[in-house]
């Protein structure tokens, strides 16, 4: 649809801009640059309405939940933003977001689910969508983290003016992955408090990789908290627990909807 490659382009046009920032670190950005995500976030709402509103239902298919984390990702970084210079973490945000809403243009068998009157499954979808959405941000934040120890290792040593002391990215990150937790976890209750048909449907693998995957970032976050995880160790282990959840959450739908219905 047109409505979204203007999506697209919007978000990678955001992303030069944040570029030319990360290049000129020293030029002053006028007040009125945070506010600008707003602009292809709400071009995104109104693409995703579009695609995922149906007289039948909501369409949940690969591409339109990928384009719905985004835009969640994009979001929850811009309103970080507001308060905290974080260009690169934006960047990042961007691309992904751009990236996604570009191949959203790609036909797609349509997967539609009837969540009208359905509030466990409505609750159960939607925080696992954030869930994802937060601990996706946290990786990105995960790979910012291990960057600016590896430029404070070096000698001498190189950091980007516009990187945040690596204490407040630790704590970002940390704070990122509590939410990812708590919204996961509430997210895989309800799943098992669906109807046995429900619950059916689902890939067994998928189940089980998400709850390995939120069982690691649990065990990884306690130790942190308890100083047994350096904050380096801790980052490189969301990667690897993040992995193991995109494995689950994206790599079953992808299986399912692409390969096997192709093959």
């Amino acid at each position: 649809m047109l409505i979204d490659i203007i999506t697209g382009l919007s978000y990678l046009v955001l992303a030069v801009f944040f570029i030319l920032r990360l290049n000129h670190p020293a030029k002053e950005v006028p007040e009125w640059g945070k506010w600008l995500p707003l602009a292809p976030i709400a071009l995104h709402l109104y693409a995703l309405y579009l695609a995922i509103e149906t007289g039948a239902g909501q369409n949940l298919s690969l591409l339109n939940t990928l384009s719905l984390i985004s835009l969640i990702m994009v979001l929850l970084v811009a309103i970080y933003r507001l308060s905290h210079q974080t260009p690169h973490l934006m960047l990042y945000a961007c691309l992904f977001a751009g990236v996604v809403s570009l191949l959203n243009v790609l036909p797609e068998k349509p997967n539609i689910l009837v969540l009208s009157g359905n509030a466990l499954g409505f609750w159960h979808i939607w925080l696992s969508v954030i869930g994802f959405s937060l601990l996706l941000v946290a990786t990105f934040q995960s790979a910012l983290v291990l960057f600016l120890h590896k430029k404070l290792r070096s000698k001498p040593a190189s950091i980007h003016p516009l990187l945040p002391p690596l204490m407040q990215m630790e704590q970002f990150l940390s704070a990122l992955v509590l939410s990812g937790i708590i919204s996961l976890g509430i997210a895989l209750v309800l799943g098992f408090m669906q109807p046995n048909d429900a619950l059916k449907a689902q890939s067994l693998h998928k189940i089980i990789l998400s709850a390995l995957a939120w069982f690691s970032f649990c065990t990884f976050y306690l130790g942190y908290k308890l100083s047994r995880l350096s904050g380096i160790r801790f980052a490189r282990l969301c990667i690897v627990a993040f992995i193991i959840l995109a494995v689950g959450f994206v790599g079953s739908k992808l299986v399912l909807d692409y390969i096997l219905q192709r093959g």
